[in-house]
């Protein structure tokens, strides 16, 4: 294979941990402070939860649709730059939302959705194509990664500083400028890597339906989007109602922030320093300890525990949800066919962070009106599922390894 090439002389690590800081230097912009700036411009909040929650639950479709448009690419970087490059245009075009008073709320919904979508495939088509490049020049993928943590902490402190001084539109701003660096990087940071297998010239190109029923015929990328999901999904209640249920505590604001930093700076620092303890594990066992970590987090915070005891709680967001994350791209990698991690990274991110994350926060509310502190109980429940689903896997691993999804000719419909 020829040498990657790319105008900056840095290494291959680098250059991916420079990508993952612009692309999540815009998402920890876009997640905590979106809804402000819609709030500003004229949303109630009812409609700000149906401009956030729409995008989520059509990843059912746009994740896979994604990720077999970005297949047709030879190149990896390619459609990431496309994608990033319209994100920001998508973004940019909702500033013209004040022109348009009778249509604003449409506009929104409409232009948020096509820009967080652009926004979101970026993320598993960037896994797929480190862990590639992981293996092969033998680096930590989870390094980068913790990288764009990283980036996502410092957007999300550095934002927030500016917003006492600067108006909100100063967040969109901060999306757009973070989107089209996004793109540049992708173009002038990221090498010639060729997908694999699927573009060779001896390989028959097989149709998106064919893709799909590829990996749908696979039992264990099944029951791996079932228990990821499900453990991905237990954090939607946290997410959603954390904040409110500590200061209906009579926890301080700052409190909170502290809170919330812990659990953020627990994930950082799980990446950065865990390699040892991911190796030892694998990533079979690290599945089944981060459901058995969720199930207990969820379940003690049901207990409305102390102060003291939320602290350690927190830390405990680098195994329920760290360590899910990096299992699941692992496993997703030793269980799909060759050529298939693209789209099957894409369509675990759309289904256990988008459709499960998006149901669990429409039922949250409902969740929390009925339960209040005690709906992390429900959570647990959910994890349960999660962590049942890993033991399964665990148990069935040597089989579930064996099993080679059968890869139909072009044209074959059966």
């Amino acid at each position: 294979m020829p040498p990657l090439t790319t105008p900056l002389t840095l290494s291959t690590p680098r250059r991916q941990a420079v990508f993952y800081a612009l692309l999540y230097a815009g998402t920890g912009a876009s997640l905590p402070f979106m809804p402000l700036w819609l709030k500003t411009h004229g949303m109630s909040a009812g409609q700000i939860g149906i401009i956030l929650a729409v995008p989520l639950l059509l990843r059912a479709l746009s994740g896979p649709i994604s990720g077999l448009w970005a297949d047709s690419f030879r190149l990896y970087r390619t459609p990431l730059v496309v994608l990033a490059l319209s994100g920001a245009c998508f973004y940019a075009l909702m500033s013209l939302g004040a022109l348009v008073p009778p249509v604003r709320f449409a506009a929104y919904l409409v232009l948020f959705t096509l820009g967080y979508t652009c926004m979101a495939s970026v993320s598993p088509l960037i896994d797929a194509m480190t862990l590639q490049l992981s293996r092969r020049e033998h680096f930590t993928y989870a390094i980068p990664r913790a990288v764009g943590s990283s980036a996502f902490i410092f957007a999300n402190i550095v934002l927030g500083y500016l917003l006492l001084v600067l108006p909100s539109d100063s967040i969109l701003v901060w999306i757009v400028v973070a989107a089209t660096l996004t793109a540049i990087g992708g173009r002038y940071l990221l090498g010639d890597q060729v997908r694999p297998d699927i573009h060779h010239v001896d390989t028959p190109r097989q149709t998106g339906w064919q893709r799909l029923r590829v990996l749908m015929r696979d039992e264990g990328f099944l029951w791996l989007m079932i228990a990821v999901g499900c453990l991905q999904a237990s954090h939607s209640f946290y997410y959603a109602f954390s904040t409110i249920i500590w200061k209906e505590r009579g926890l301080s604001s700052g409190t909170c922030g502290y809170l919330w930093a812990v659990g953020v700076v627990a994930e950082v620092a799980f990446m950065w320093l865990g390699e040892g303890i991911r190796r030892r594990m694998g990533p079979w066992r690290m599945l089944v300890l981060a459901g058995v970590f969720a199930v207990v987090r969820w379940g003690v915070m049901a207990m409305s525990p102390p102060l003291w005891v939320l602290y350690p709680l927190q830390a405990l967001h680098a195994l329920s949800f760290a360590a899910t994350y990096l299992a699941g791209l692992e496993l997703i990698h030793r269980l799909t066919p060759k050529g298939y991690e693209g789209l099957a990274q894409t369509m675990n991110a759309a289904y256990a962070s988008g459709v499960m994350m998006g149901i669990g926060t429409l039922a949250s509310g409902a969740i929390y009106q009925v339960f209040a502190a005690r709906g992390y109980g429900v959570m647990a429940t959910v994890a349960g599922i999660g962590l049942l689903s890993a033991l399964w896997m665990y148990s069935q691993r040597d089989r579930l390894m064996a099993i080679t999804p059968t890869v139909p000719a072009p044209g074959d419909a059966g």
